[in-house]
């Protein structure tokens, strides 16, 4: 029996005719549904009212009828003062416009730049003095009101450099890109500049000074390092500043930071904190951060004449990776060299027992004879007293040098806390690169204090004698509390070395001198007969011949020039004017701490500088980063590297011995317990 399948139902005449009706329909329907889209028109969102919009507006100073072309204000006033001005309001749109006016203090940005207290902040010092006749200000289309106002001065206002703004502001709402209502508050002002007359005070400080490494994968790369300080306006002057920060290896070499900008304008009282960042370092287990900063003055105040500020902080640069490198491979090494020795040990003992199967030794790769312990100690002593000798002859290389000249102490006379710099006689002789300060006298150690590092020659100055200029880093006083002791008192010799970046041989040396006649002040000349300062030169001794022949000649000392410094009169009221951006040295001539107090007298001189300016004014501007923190080899560094090599070399032999690698005859026990 055979099955068949239903043969397939074709459809009739009438479902054919449905089909074909239904297409008409649906492209009729589809084109309706796009006219009707196109027909209807699209939304936009609606244009923010003409008060959110962003309008043009400005302000100037001027005068009763029309503005003028100051830039500013500016005013030089006493206690008590009043005074009248006018500040004109622009409207640049097409449209009226409705502003609000009044004062406010000025404050320094994070990047060192100018503005203003916030709105709802009220002033307290300068912005508060001032006030105008109108809060709010309607200024008719592509024109200006003028707005006057008056300046009341406190009586007992303190002098020196008060600032403030006067400010118009535009506020208006709006919606951000994600329909939040925002206050959108435009302001535009104009600088108010106040001196008040009295003693003005200019100084600068760096402070909190932090560095760090970051290092490379390469192992012989190089990393950068962070530096980061405060720069703080101590004074009651309007100061700017000249930045450099300098990165010097324990072993030489330093690298610049070129990427920080000066300051123009940073107000009294104000801080920043900068951060500096130098690439190219080479990780040399330990390094220096080195900040040096000069003040100048801004563009329409006095010269501050201040020396420069040096300011240091050490760093750990080392290279891991080079480290993990090195312990890599010599760990690998010494697996290979195991494996290869006990193969061959396994092969020897395997011939050994086929020839002599009942004799099995052992036979030591490595075999050392005991020394005893009368060789022992010896070979300790002969050890320390080489490195003893070492440490001691490093401090020391510089004194045996020969004299190349003198060296002259700027200024003349001063206090413990004067900053001071040297000026040698003559230029260093060849073949010499680096220089390096020490001080000798009461209370320092028999070999000299080195007070400035070991730095390149091209660091510093040129003196006028065709020599260089030298600042110390610190004071008198701080290098007495560092070396421990706490009065200054008879001469002191500060010696200029000359040498190279490496080695401890010295090609001359300038030597100048200082006696303190109390434990606060110093001069240049001896107070006892008042002769000039002695130059002491070396003393040449035949070994032949026992008896010393005095040579020390007197050579004088030139004494610097002093100069007299004007100092502006502080009753008397600036004309306000427009002067160019002051401008300096392209480099930092360095000096420490910055005092204040009366003036100094050089020996048949005249004063140094006036009571309201800080004493030892004698920074240079002409060097290319100014006086560098002490980064010459010391001999506690060599000391401690020489006890790590020692511990390193203890450790290897311990570890070989573990491991049966060596064998000394005679001691207890066997390898490898």
């Amino acid at each position: 029996m055979t099955s068949t399948a239903p043969a397939r139902r074709r459809p009739g005449p009438s479902a054919a005719a449905a089909t074909v009706a239904a297409v008409p329909m649906a492209l009729l329907a589809l084109l309706a549904l796009l006219l009707v889209l196109f027909a209807v028109p699209q939304a936009h969102a609606a244009p923010a009212p003409a008060e959110d919009r962003k309008s043009t507006f400005g302000v100037q100073p001027a005068g009763p009828k029309e503005p003028d072309t100051r830039a500013h204000f500016s005013y030089g006033v006493t206690g008590g003062a009043g005074l009248r001005d006018q500040i004109a309001v622009w409207n640049y749109g097409d449209e009226p416009l409705t502003v609000a006016v009044y004062a406010s203090d000025a404050v320094n940005t994070a990047d060192g730049g100018f503005d203003l207290l916030p709105a709802g902040q009220a002033p307290k010092d300068a912005g508060s003095w001032i006030k105008l006749e109108k809060d709010t200000v309607t200024v008719p289309p592509k024109a200006n009101v003028i707005v006057p106002f008056t300046l009341a001065v406190p009586r007992d206002a303190t002098p020196g450099d008060h600032t403030a703004g006067i400010v118009a502001t535009l506020a208006a709402g709006g919606q951000d890109a994600q329909g939040n209502k925002v206050r959108l508050d435009q302001r535009v002002g104009t600088r108010v500049y106040l001196r008040l007359a009295g003693e003005l005070t200019p100084r600068l400080a760096v402070e909190d000074v932090k560095a760090s490494y970051a290092g490379t994968p390469n192992p012989f790369g190089t990393g950068s390092a962070t530096v980061t300080y405060t720069l703080r306006n101590t004074g009651n002057v309007r100061l700017g500043a000249r930045q450099a920060v300098r990165i010097n290896g324990m072993l030489g070499g330093s690298v610049t930071e070129g990427g920080l900008k000066d300051l123009g304008d940073l107000l009294p009282g104000s801080s920043l904190t900068i951060t500096a960042k130098a690439d190219g370092v080479r990780p040399a287990l330990r390094s220096s951060a080195v900040v040096s900063v000069q003040a100048v003055a801004t563009r329409e105040g006095v010269d501050p004449k201040l020396p420069s500020l040096t300011r240091s902080a050490s760093l750990w640069t080392v290279p891991w990776t080079l480290l993990a490198l090195v312990l890599a491979t010599t760990a690998c090494g010494l697996w290979l060299w195991r494996r290869r020795r006990l193969a061959r040990a396994a092969a020897t003992a395997s011939a050994r027992r086929r020839t002599t199967p009942e004799i099995v030794e052992k036979e030591p790769i490595v075999h050392f004879t005991r020394p005893s312990r009368r060789d022992a100690a010896g070979a300790a002593v002969l050890v320390a007293a080489v490195v003893t000798l070492a440490a001691a002859a490093l401090p020391g290389a510089a004194a045996e040098a020969a004299q190349a000249g003198t060296a002259v102490i700027n200024p003349a006379t001063g206090t413990d806390t004067t900053s001071v710099d040297l000026a040698t006689s003559a230029a260093c002789p060849a073949p010499a690169t680096n220089v390096l300060v020490k001080v000798t006298g009461k209370g320092f150690p028999a070999e000299g204090k080195n007070v400035v590092g070991n730095s390149p020659i091209s660091t510093y100055g040129q003196a006028p004698s065709g020599g260089i200029v030298i600042p110390l880093t610190m004071t008198m006083r701080d290098y007495a509390n560092e070396a421990g002791f706490t009065t200054l008192e008879g001469r002191y010799d500060l010696t200029v070395v000359c040498r190279k970046s490496f080695g401890s041989e010295t090609y001359g040396d300038f030597t100048g001198s200082m006696w303190f006649t109390s434990n606060t002040e110093y001069r240049t000349t001896d107070p006892g007969g008042g002769q000039p300062t002695p130059t002491p030169t070396r003393t040449a001794t035949s070994s032949a011949t026992p008896t010393p022949t005095p040579t020390s000649t007197q050579t004088s000392t030139p004494t610097p020039t002093p100069t007299t410094t004007s100092t502006p009169d502080p009753s008397a009221t600036p004309t306000p004017t427009t002067t160019a951006t002051a401008t300096g040295g392209t480099g930092l001539g360095l000096s420490t701490n910055v005092t204040t107090g009366g003036a100094g007298t050089a020996a048949g001189g005249t004063a140094g500088t006036s009571g309201s300016g800080a004493t030892g004014g004698s920074g240079s501007g002409s060097g290319k980063g100014g006086g560098l923190a002490n980064t010459g080899t010391d001999a506690v560094t060599l000391a401690l590297i020489a006890a790590g090599l020692v511990l390193t070399g203890g450790s290897a032999v311990w570890w070989a011995r573990r491991r049966g690698l060596l064998s000394f005859p005679g001691a207890s026990g066997t390898p490898g317990n």
